[in-house]
């Protein structure tokens, strides 16, 4: 079992963007869907990963999702170059992230109440299909971090400067 550092705010590799898998059987990307599985299951209320989190050199097109918050492997769903096709509703919930001060910081954000995603499996499968409610949510928050994109940058100006000062004071307190 090998765990990976989750970066956190304001890392700077947190900008960084992944780049396409093109060989999802390669050791490498299997190893690090391993790695980034076991870093999901080891935390505390994480719902998914995205590889642009994990201190990883050239982060792949990659993300692993527990939307079920069961600790097993069987409820990990990973999309490998997942592309967000189509986009419906708008919703507002509470969103945190492993990267931005876990469980102490949370806003509320704009996101699709349903969305239609292509990506590969962990077997190089080409998966389609539609997600809403959480799983949708989640979907979007780690599609997001691939390029590089933090929940936070959906906040309004206003709001995310309050943020960045409550952030601002919890690194200086830690």
């Amino acid at each position: 079992m090998s765990i990976l550092e989750i970066l956190q705010y304001p890392d700077l590799r947190l900008r960084r963007k992944s780049h396409p898998v093109t060989d999802v059987k390669a050791t490498k990307i299997q190893k690090i869907i391993e790695t980034m599985t076991d870093t999901l299951l080891d935390q505390e209320s994480c719902a998914g990963l995205a590889s642009t989190q994990l201190d990883i050199g050239e982060p792949p097109s990659i993300v692993v999702i527990n939307p079920s918050g069961n600790k097993s492997q069987d409820s990990i769903l990973c999309l490998i170059n997942p592309q967000i096709t189509a986009t419906e509703g708008d919703t507002i919930c509470e969103e945190g992230c492993m990267s931005v001060c876990p469980t102490m910081i949370s806003a509320r954000i704009k996101r699709a109440s349903k969305i239609n995603v292509v990506a590969l499996d962990i077997d190089g499968n080409k998966l389609e299909f539609e997600a809403e409610g959480f799983l949708a949510r989640c979907i979007q928050h780690e599609c997001d971090h691939l390029q590089g994109i933090l929940y936070i940058d959906h906040l309004s100006k206003l709001k995310r400067a309050f943020l960045d000062k409550k952030i601002a004071k919890l690194l200086q307190t830690n």
